[in-house]
């Protein structure tokens, strides 16, 4: 009797892990525990400058919950956030316009991301593969461009665009938190709302019965892989009004984060079930647990320590699952 108890205890946890309520209360909860542990926490200073460190790591884990959704991971990001953080500052720095860096960031991103996906879905090779090669032939790439050193500058407009003190209009956040909940309701829509989405959901769910619902597994994949590569180089163009130069290693904290948001905010790495709104609640959740670990001092190991504790909890109470197509 106890084990069935406790058997169905974890069910429900595990339910409510993969809804939305859950993700939002386990912000709210560290939120307050945050409140209480480290003074100055709550205050409006603060509470803007989590939400553009959160704003950063948000819209690269956007693309990454797309690739998760489909049953990959994008071990690619950290080059491409690197890269985009690169080519924004040495164009800036020679004088380019905006539009041609941004022209030139988002092809890059398009170039690598669809080598990505054609690879994985066309040659059948684990994404963990492809996206590891690819990422080492970006970075290798951007080190000879650069001679492994810092380069150009940060765009004028950058700086407050990505500035905590800065304010969108009459939104009392920095623009660029603006731009990353647009980007995360329009990736909502696009799952939700759009026979795209469906597929995605459905290739993640199921591989075969996609194929017999006439779903493209090279097209959808490579969608996937093409818009998450994008929005790493985006968050590098974004981060370099914080590094103020081209600095490839910027993108590396970003492997492991960028999965942490997606695992905290309860998208399955099975594939087939979350969505865009949880890894923004995700991400929010680990900047804030973040802010309260380097509030009490913990070294940059400690702080590792815990969150890799924090995914080991969360993924046991889901990651034992069986996938969504093996419950059909």
């Amino acid at each position: 009797m106890t084990d069935r108890r406790s058997e169905t205890v974890v069910r429900a946890l595990r339910s409510n892990l993969a809804g939305g309520p859950a993700q939002l209360l386990t912000l709210i909860a560290v939120f307050v525990a945050g409140t209480g542990a480290i003074p100055g926490f709550s205050e409006p200073s603060s509470v803007r400058a989590m939400l553009v460190i959160a704003s950063f790591l948000g819209i690269a884990a956007l693309g990454q919950t797309l690739v998760v959704l489909v049953g990959g991971i994008d071990l690619s990001l950290p080059a491409m956030i690197g890269a985009g953080n690169v080519i924004t500052a040495h164009l800036a720095g020679s004088g380019q316009p905006s539009g041609v860096i941004f022209c030139a960031v988002v092809a890059v991103g398009l170039l690598v991301g669809t080598i990505n996906g054609l690879i994985a879905s066309v040659w059948k090779v684990p994404p963990l593969v492809v996206t590891l090669a690819t990422g080492s032939v970006v970075g290798g790439a951007i080190l000879i461009w650069t001679n492994a050193s810092l380069s150009g500058r940060a765009p004028d407009w950058l700086i407050p665009f990505t500035s905590a003190a800065s304010s969108a209009g009459p939104v009392p956040v920095a623009p660029v938190v603006v731009l990353w909940i647009v980007l995360g309701l329009g990736g909502e829509f696009l799952l939700r709302r759009t026979h795209r989405g469906r597929q995605i959901y459905m290739l993640g769910a199921n591989r075969e019965a996609a194929r017999l619902m006439l779903v493209s597994e090279r097209t959808t994949t490579t969608l996937c892989f093409a818009i998450s590569a994008v929005l790493g180089g985006l968050t590098g163009l974004l981060l370099t009004g914080f590094t103020g130069a081209g600095l490839y290693t910027v993108g590396d904290p970003y492997l492991f984060l960028t999965i942490a948001s997606v695992v905290v905010g309860g998208t399955s790495l099975l594939g087939g079930r979350g969505g865009m709104v949880r890894s923004i609640l995700g991400a929010l959740t680990l900047i804030a647990l973040t802010t309260i670990l380097v509030g009490e001092s913990l070294s940059a190991g400690a702080q590792q320590a815990v969150l890799g504790a924090v995914i080991v909890a969360v993924t046991a109470l889901y990651g034992r699952e069986r996938r969504v197509g093996d419950r059909v």
